[in-house]
């Protein structure tokens, strides 16, 4: 036996004496799929630069906002790190923020981000 296969044996009998482990370690493979999808699915069913990142600040609206109806979110990226999730460049991002506010579609000040134009966000996924 090798040492990967010790290691792998090693582990998998302390999730089976650890039963809080072994959910956490799903709990963590779980957050992890999700996010792959997630980022698969801007990058999959989006075709234009600005369809991804208005797709992107829906999705974070609507599993960070304040609560489920709300248009109110804390954005806790960089444009640098949106840019690496939707495989384009920070100062496309940067751009296309500057356009979203200009078309009124949101708003951001600092941290805070705000949908201000919802609708008009969803129509770019149509187009």
């Amino acid at each position: 036996m090798n040492e990967l296969s010790k290691n792998r044996e090693s582990f998998l009998g302390f999730l089976r004496k650890h039963g809080d482990a072994a959910l956490r370690v799903a709990q963590v493979l779980t957050d992890i799929y999700h996010a792959t999808f997630q980022e698969v699915r801007y990058l999959g069913l989006s075709s234009s630069a600005a369809e991804k990142l208005a797709r992107f600040l829906l999705d974070w609206n609507a599993n960070h906002g304040r609560d489920s109806d709300s248009l109110r979110s804390v954005l806790t990226l960089t444009h640098e790190e949106i840019a690496e999730m939707l495989g384009t460049t920070r100062e496309k991002v940067t751009r296309l923020f500057a356009d979203f506010k200009r078309q009124q579609l949101v708003d951001v000040r600092g941290s805070g981000l705000v949908i201000t134009d919802k609708l008009g966000l969803q129509q770019l996924l149509a187009s």
